[in-house]
């Protein structure tokens, strides 16, 4: 399952500043970073999934706001119409709004959208929809919502990314370091380790792996700023990051 670090500071050059893993089935192909969407304009790009379309994380340099997308648990029956997929949800918050009548055709997920001035997150379990802002500081989001203990890797890692301080600056500085340390140290874990932020796991017969890293950092007065790297194999983070361009 995806695990997401958000540090949020408003007021602050930077308010907002992220750090994603991804975790898919490793066969499934996606594109970096892109306007992969002409229909919503230049300004949306994201982390297109060639297989669905959507996207698992997306921006909008126009607004300043960006989303991103986490799997649940929960199981429930397959509409009449079929699954839409979850990837239309983060284009849909950074663009018209979530759609009532999208969000019961899709799995269940976790939204987490992002503003110079606002962090909320979003559960949807099959049942209802529900939201809350995040306060100010750091927090880790996985399958379970922010900052949930009784999930391993938040337990023994969110006061770790707590500890080091939040980046203040665009990916690629110096000040994202103490964060991505943490991130290394965390993946000398065995994959399949409860306590393993660069995860790979298998759920009913289906192997799911972090495949991704993906920094954003977000300023209230320019575009977002995104930089991700693919991960060379399945639960394992490289010493040395290849950020695409």
């Amino acid at each position: 399952m995806c695990t997401v670090v958000v540090g949020f500071e408003p007021g602050s050059a930077w308010p907002v500043t992220l750090l994603g893993l991804r975790d898919e089935q490793p066969g499934r192909p996606w594109d970096p970073v892109g306007a992969w969407w002409p229909e919503l304009g230049p300004s949306v790009r994201g982390l297109h999934d060639r297989e669905a379309g959507g996207a698992w994380l997306a921006s909008d340099d126009a607004s300043a706001r960006a989303a991103v997308v986490l799997n649940r648990r929960e199981q429930f029956d397959e509409p009449a119409e079929g699954w839409t997929s979850r990837g239309v949800i983060p284009l849909a918050a950074v663009t018209s709004g979530l759609d009532a009548e999208v969000v019961v055709r899709t799995r269940t997920f976790n939204l987490v959208e992002l503003a110079a001035d606002r962090v909320r997150f979003t559960s949807w379990d099959g049942d209802a929809l529900r939201s809350v802002d995040l306060r100010p500081g750091v927090h880790m989001i996985t399958h379970e919502g922010p900052d949930t203990v009784a999930v391993p890797r938040v337990s023994r890692w969110a006061p770790r990314f707590v500890a080091a301080g939040r980046p203040t600056g665009e990916p690629g500085g110096a000040d994202w370091d103490p964060w991505l340390d943490v991130l290394r140290e965390s993946a000398t874990l065995a994959p399949d380790h409860d306590d393993a932020i660069v995860r790979e796991d298998e759920h009913d017969g289906i192997v799911l792996a972090s495949l991704s890293l993906t920094a954003l950092a977000l300023r209230p007065d320019r575009a977002v700023a995104l930089r991700t790297a693919r991960l060379p194999e399945p639960g394992h983070l490289p010493a040395t990051l290849d950020w695409l361009p």
